[in-house]
């Protein structure tokens, strides 16, 4: 079975745990600047109509992404908040999204479609699942999914989870506050119970002792244990 992941602040996290969504990101709004990007030494026209490709692309869709390696220390520095953060993880228990891995080459694509008549399904094929062979350490999967097909929310686009993405772990960062000996149980509570509410697996981690992964904490997990379970 895969788990596919998401590294997420604390506060964001919690939010989605809240109205049991997952966020959909906006495809010009992502951090990498390449994203959709084929090949463009071309003359000014093509990569002009390749621009109005692009932008009518991410005008349409959004996208989502995961990790497969919650334990990779550098996506929870980058995108869980410096460790502080917490992981999703979720598996797709339906066949409404395509899943796909991401490559990373090292040159940028060609693509031989025509500007003219490409559809964005087609752009996205192309282009959609490449990335920068530096990025490579984010191990990702992602799908895209028609804007409209989604729950927007004070500009930001969700989809819930339930009949598509079943969450069963909850990973607590590093660094997370509720990590507290003086106060843990009252810091801790409010999100022991919103995971109580999905019946996912909630672990702990902490910075490995012999090696550079993040892993399984077993001085905390048990104690969140004992409250998720009273």
């Amino acid at each position: 079975m895969t788990i596919y992941y998401q590294f997420l602040s604390s506060r964001n996290a919690i939010t989605n745990l809240e109205r049991r969504m997952i966020k959909v990101s906006r495809i010009k709004k992502v951090n990498d600047l390449f994203e959709l990007q084929p090949y463009l030494r071309l003359n000014k026209g093509k990569r002009r109509q390749l621009g109005k490709i692009r932008t009518k692309v991410a005008d349409t869709y959004g996208l989502v992404c995961f990790s497969t390696n919650w334990q990779e220390p550098i996506m929870w520095g980058h995108y869980a908040d410096s460790n502080r953060g917490i992981v999703l993880g979720f598996k797709v228990v339906s066949r409404r999204f395509t899943i796909k891995e991401v490559i990373y080459p090292s040159k940028r694509k060609k693509i031989s479609l025509d500007p003219q008549t490409v559809t964005p399904s087609e752009y996205i094929e192309a282009v959609g699942f490449i990335k920068y062979k530096d990025w490579s350490y984010e191990k990702e999967n992602r799908f895209f999914v028609k804007l409209d097909d989604c729950i927007c929310i004070e500009g930001n686009y969700f989809l819930r989870f339930g009949s598509d993405f079943d969450l069963k772990k909850v990973i607590i960062g590093p660094e997370h506050p509720s990590k507290n000996k003086r106060n843990y149980k009252k810091t801790a509570r409010y999100i022991i119970e919103l995971v109580k509410q999905t019946g996912a697996e909630l672990i702990v981690s902490r910075a490995e002792f012999g090696g550079y992964r993040v892993v399984r904490c077993g001085y905390w997990t048990p104690k969140f244990e004992k409250l998720l379970n009273t």
